[in-house]
């Protein structure tokens, strides 16, 4: 009898087979689910590893930029200290302890350097962080590095400051607040490089004055009638010029017309200049008198920053790493112009003249000293940012100090 004649009519097969004993035998033979385990055992340890790798690439790269943001923090917070101190020592601590508040208690890092080139100042870090899962692959730690580039002003800078000298600054002490804070905001440009600023200051009541010397100019016309009284004053323009610095032509109609001084006080344009004692001889020297139209300031302001006739001293506008910049600070409403009292039609005009200005590619920074249109000055400045509304005259020198931090403000340059 075969074998397999036997399990044909063994009786136990069929026990066997009810019990499912060959099926299960045949089962286990043919399971592949421990090779399964084995292989996932084999992949787990280098994908955990990838895992852990990546982890820690993902910690490497924030606090490359947390260091770099506290070196251009501590580069912005101490380089107004390194315009006026070759001490490099105290200004290495100054930016180690500024840097050690905005960085972890325990990351390790070190302010390799500081050094100081004209307005121009470079801080120099270094940083080291533990590895973690990578410590398996042999790393013990990730050093990184920031340099900080940061320097004083924004490149060159010119700024005309259109200053309100009518009546009204005789009040409240206003005009003795306002060469106060003139100085204070002078005293700030003036500590930018040598050259790179220049200021010029237009002094306006209904009028702008300039020297007498200008009669003759091309650019200039006055009747016969208000030339055998000439003082220097100039009134608005012809519509449409009267809001802009378009360009005089042959036509009369462009020019820049001679008027009666509404105020013979009135202090004469001074155009741009870097010498900064002239600067502050001209604040000195300003006396309230007169009615208010701060067109004509402003359209003269915009003259005083243009390469073109009247006035050449300004570069042209676009000129690459330059800034310009009108302050204009007055404490009431229009009152008085070429053609009107009517303060509506006077803010008309100064809404074209402000966005003119801001056209042609200038900062438009507006004060408002406790009276004047709020709104008008608001929307003719550049931005929220650039509009002051000092309500109380002992709060216009530190607005002043403000506006002078924010126009020569520091700017990371890498």
């Amino acid at each position: 009898m075969t074998v397999a004649e036997f399990l044909r009519i063994n009786p136990f097969q069929a026990g066997w087979r009810q019990m499912g004993y060959f099926s299960d035998c045949r089962a286990f033979v043919r399971d592949d689910r421990a090779s399964v385990a084995i292989t996932f055992a084999l992949t787990v340890v280098p994908l955990l590893l990838f895992v852990g790798v990546a982890v820690d690439y993902s910690r490497i790269s924030s606090a490359e930029t947390r260091l770099q943001n506290a070196a251009d923090s501590a580069a912005l917070a101490i380089s107004h200290q390194a315009k006026t101190t070759s001490d490099m020592d105290a200004l290495k601590a100054l930016a180690t302890a500024h840097m050690a508040e905005l960085l972890p208690a325990n990351y390790d890092f070190e302010v390799v350097s500081v050094e100081k080139n004209g307005s121009t100042f470079v801080v120099t870090t270094t940083g080291s962080l533990p590895a973690g899962i990578s410590h398996i692959a042999g790393y013990e730690e990730f050093e990184q590095s920031a340099v900080s580039e940061a320097y004083w002003g924004t490149g060159r800078l010119e700024v005309a400051l259109v200053l309100d000298n009518t009546g009204s600054m005789s009040s409240y002490g206003r005009m003795t607040e306002m060469k106060e804070a003139a100085h204070a905001l002078l005293d700030e440009l003036e500590a930018s490089e040598q050259g790179l600023v220049k200021v010029a200051i237009v002094p306006f009541d209904v009028n702008v004055r300039i020297p007498s010397t200008y009669k003759t100019a091309s650019w200039f016309t006055v009747n016969w009638l208000v030339s055998l009284f000439w003082q220097g004053c100039v009134t608005d323009r012809n519509q449409p010029y009267d809001v802009s610095d378009a360009a005089v032509t042959s036509s009369s109609s462009t020019k820049y017309p001679g008027a009666l001084c509404n105020s013979n006080s009135l202090q004469t344009i001074l155009p741009l200049t870097d010498d900064f004692t002239l600067l502050r001889n001209k604040v000195n020297a300003m006396t309230p008198s007169g009615n208010t139209n701060i067109t004509i300031g402003l359209s003269w302001g915009l003259t005083l920053l243009s390469s073109q006739t009247p006035f050449t001293e300004g570069a042209a506008w676009g000129t690459s790493n330059l800034t310009k910049i009108i302050l204009l600070m007055t404490d009431g409403d229009n009152t008085e112009n070429r053609w009107t009292s009517t303060s509506a039609d006077i803010d008309a005009r100064t809404a074209l003249a402000c966005q003119a200005a801001k056209d042609a590619g200038a900062t438009l920074f507006t004060v408002r000293l406790m009276e004047g249109n709020a709104t008008l000055l608001s929307q003719c400045a550049t931005g929220a940012d650039t509009y002051y509304d000092v309500e109380n005259v002992q709060d216009l020198v530190p607005a002043f100090q403000a506006i002078g931090e924010q126009i020569s403000q520091l700017r990371i340059a890498r």
